[in-house]
């Protein structure tokens, strides 16, 4: 009695499932739309062979100083964005201990200053791996330099330098740094922005 109900039920689910595997045969196939991948951010160039993602160069958050300001003409949201181009340039210098770079980023006594930088890390035989900068404020006004009359604009930067260094047979150090320092700039007549010409905290 048992195994007489067992067949007729099998027998009862032949057509079911041979109408199942009917109805999933006739089914058109699902398309699956293809992914296209975001595009990524398209470089520019901030100095010969120096590349970095247009996003990075776009002009930061700051704030006008009301106490010390701007000479008639000179941008604030330009002298802003230089703060970052030239510390771009800077650190990429830096990394690729290339002291070439540095006139497309600063004049006077700072340049001096970054190539006795490089200068030394090459005799040292210390390679800088990574070098970042996180702004965390940028206020644009002016102040003279005692240093170099020849400033037009000044800067206080606040932020946090990651650096990753090697010594030759050493393992990698990284260090992390705040900073609130003053920068001045120039606009020597063959360039185009603004120039870090010395700095101070």
């Amino acid at each position: 009695m048992v195994r007489g109900l067992t067949a007729v039920r099998r027998l009862a689910l032949v057509p079911l499932v041979a109408w199942l595997a009917a109805g999933c045969g006739a089914a058109p196939p699902v398309p699956i739309p293809s992914v296209s991948p975001s595009p990524a951010a398209s470089p520019t160039t901030i100095a010969p062979g120096v590349q970095v993602p247009t996003t990075e160069v776009k002009v930061p958050t700051y704030t006008v100083s009301t106490s010390h300001p701007l000479p008639s003409g000179v941008s604030a949201a330009t002298v802003a964005q230089d703060v970052v181009i030239d510390n771009l340039i800077e650190n990429v210098a830096i990394e690729r201990g290339d002291a070439g770079l540095l006139p497309y980023a600063d004049c006077g006594n700072w340049l001096a200053a970054e190539k006795q930088e490089i200068l030394k890390n090459l005799a040292s035989g210390i390679q800088v791996l990574s070098l970042t900068d996180r702004l965390e404020s940028v206020l644009v006004g002016f102040q003279p330099d005692p240093a170099n009359p020849d400033v037009v604009a000044a800067a206080r930067v606040t932020g946090t330098e990651t650096r990753t260094t090697q010594e030759e047979g050493k393992p990698p150090q990284t260090s992390r740094s705040q900073f609130d320092a003053i920068l001045w700039f120039g606009r020597p007549p063959a360039s185009q922005r603004y120039l870090v010409c010395d700095a101070g905290t």
